[in-house]
């Protein structure tokens, strides 16, 4: 009797490279899209500070919740949007060149979160950072599913989704690291 093949068996090392580059961009896709999750509440008091009167302060929490929606939902557009749009380039360019661009623009946009003096400064940079992030995502899961032989292509796809999950977990250690000082999550 012989023993079945691996699922890796013919696995090359330029299938492993493409796997562990898309994962890490998947690990800090998804550390980004938690860090404003921990980081939301230091961010939004910094930005709508307490008021003075119990009155005045319940239309603040008031504020800080609509804008805190705002965000979120804007983040959910942003990747929506960036999975469509770089998809199609991706299409055009290659997915390879996509991703790096795709990873350059949430990372860039994620960066200049730090130096946000308005809401709706976070609002714009939590839409692009989101483009970037959902465009890396398709792009990547796509790259993934193509350079994989099929026997070993849904293993991939496993390992390349579940990178996911250390992205959250180093999201919530960078929250414990930055503490009150919320901006240096974002650099």
């Amino acid at each position: 009797m012989t023993k079945p093949e691996r699922w890796y068996s013919d696995v090359t090392r330029y299938q492993w490279l493409v796997l562990i580059i898309a994962s890490a961009g998947w690990v800090f896709d998804a550390a980004e899209g938690q860090l404003y999750n921990i980081t939301r509440t230091e961010m939004l008091q910094e930005m709508l500070p307490d008021a003075d009167t119990p009155d005045d302060q319940q239309q603040v929490l008031d504020e800080r919740a609509r804008w805190g929606e705002l965000f979120l939902a804007a983040f959910l557009v942003g990747g929506t949007l960036g999975g469509i749009l770089f998809g199609n380039v991706a299409d055009r360019i290659g997915r390879k060149p996509a991703m790096v661009v795709t990873i350059l623009f949430y990372s860039v946009f994620s960066g200049l979160t730090f130096f946000a003096t308005e809401l709706w400064h976070v609002g714009a940079l939590r839409l692009l950072v989101a483009m970037g992030v959902g465009g890396e995502w398709a792009v990547a899961a796509a790259l993934v599913s193509e350079v994989f032989p099929a026997k070993a292509r849904a293993h991939a796809s496993g390992i390349f989704h579940a990178t996911s999950m250390v992205g959250i977990w180093l999201a919530a250690l960078a929250g414990l690291a930055v503490g009150e000082h919320w901006r240096y999550a974002y650099v």
